[in-house]
């Protein structure tokens, strides 16, 4: 899975998420559905400052630690 970052003209950052060949508007069911399959995450950072880019990183291995965990604990 890739994810393309973009800043927009008002300066919010805009996420798309790609499959395959495919860009579409970022969605969370998407992204977790692909972490399950494979926990990478490869990023694009388009026009991302340093400090942008460190946060979303931290928050990115964060949320494929807590895949990997929920992937590994025993169902109950």
């Amino acid at each position: 899975m890739k994810l393309y970052f973009s800043k927009n003209e008002k300066g919010n950052i805009q996420v798309q998420i790609g499959t395959g060949t495919v860009l579409s508007e970022f969605n969370y069911i998407e992204m977790l559905k692909q972490l399950t399959q494979d926990n990478q995450i490869e990023c694009d950072w388009g026009n991302l400052d340093e400090v942008e880019r460190t946060k979303l990183e931290e928050l990115l291995d964060k949320i494929k630690e807590a895949v990997s965990a929920g992937m590994n604990k025993p169902l109950e």
